[in-house]
């Protein structure tokens, strides 16, 4: 089962559509205050992947060597729908991302 954590700026109900993959919000894990750099390595080994809205960190950040992957969500707005549109997609992309990846969706 891949484990899953959702960085502050998604969506919290979206752990729900994901079906079995074992999703955390980082609300739940007490990591929502924390910089992307320090999220990254308190992660890092804990979850399979990171679920973000945050355009940049794969630019900012350095994910090489890391045990994790990284998915980040594109929704056309801050809907619920278009977050929804994206689940299918999401879901794909998490049966297949690997360590270290970062993956758009959407």
């Amino acid at each position: 089962m891949v484990r899953v954590l959702l960085d502050a700026c998604v969506p919290h109900w979206l752990r729900r559509e994901l079906g079995a993959a074992d999703v955390t919000t980082a609300r739940y894990a007490g990591l929502d205050e924390l910089s992307d750099s320090d999220l990254l390595a308190a992660v890092d080994g804990r979850y399979d992947v990171l679920v973000t809205l945050d355009q940049n960190m794969s630019f900012q950040q350095n994910l090489a060597g890391r045990r994790l992957a990284v998915i980040v969500l594109h929704p056309a707005d801050q809907s619920p729908e278009s977050f929804r549109a994206l689940v299918l997609a999401l879901i794909e992309a998490l049966a297949d991302v690997v360590p270290g990846e970062v993956r758009r969706v959407g």
